[in-house]
């Protein structure tokens, strides 16, 4: 397809729109990458929080309601993965007009509950010694405890509200899936591709080498990845 399409990207547990910076800028030209972010982080930082996954993704979607009348797509990592279903069921719901594609990273399906979730009851200097055994998050921001005592509840807040998410099962998605994970995160391949079950389309399961935040060691094949979904496809 020849057609330019705009890809919103919804961040992971702590992230902003900043957190996809290197996704906008290697992308191929006729893909308009578009990042959001949760009120409470980022240029929405002067807004109140919304701490539960439901009420983001309804943000979310008033957010983008103004664009969907144009071809587009969703990539979620992680915390954003369960976003990005979340905001496609509500969509459907709402008769509206839908994704051509959803792009899940570091994350099986919306019945699995992230196993780093739980991390967020651990006193902080746990939890910091987890975020950095987990990856992501710049080594200069962990070993500062200032910026600590302010990401750490964005954080904990955002891993709390995966948490507590109570999946319930509806009819499955029309709409294509890429699932992408880390060969050495929690999240197995037999768990990535359960997700087939949430869509009547195709289902595809890709591996990268690394953990958790294995996208930003291979942001090119990934790029490549949705390029070839998306526009040569």
């Amino acid at each position: 397809m020849s057609d330019s399409v705009t890809l919103f990207c919804i961040p992971f547990a702590g992230g902003n729109a900043y957190s996809y910076r290197p996704l906008e800028q290697r992308m191929h030209k006729a893909i308009k990458v578009v990042p959001l972010e949760p009120p409470g982080r980022g240029r929405r930082s002067s807004e109140n929080r919304v701490t539960g996954i439901n009420e983001m993704a309804l943000d979310l979607l008033a957010v983008i309601r103004p664009s969907l009348n144009r071809r587009y797509a969703f990539f979620g990592h992680s915390m954003g993965a369960l976003l990005t279903y979340l905001i496609t069921c509500q969509l459907v719901k709402e008769h509206l007009p839908l994704p051509s594609h959803l792009f899940i990273s570091g994350k099986g399906p919306p019945q699995r509950i992230s196993r780093e979730s739980q991390w967020h009851t651990l006193p902080l200097d746990e939890f910091m010694l987890k975020l950095a055994e987990l990856g992501g998050s710049p080594a200069a921001v962990l070993g500062d405890r200032e910026l600590m005592a302010y990401f750490a509840p964005i954080i904990r807040d955002d891993m709390r509200a995966i948490a507590e998410y109570q999946h319930c099962r509806t009819q499955p998605l029309e709409i294509p899936i890429t699932v992408m994970i880390g060969t050495a995160e929690s999240t197995t391949k037999d768990e990535a591709a359960e997700w087939s079950d949430m869509t009547t389309s195709d289902c595809r399961v890709f591996q990268y080498k690394g953990g958790h935040f294995f996208l930003f060691d291979h942001i090119d094949d990934i790029c490549s990845q949705i390029r070839s979904t998306l526009i040569d496809s």
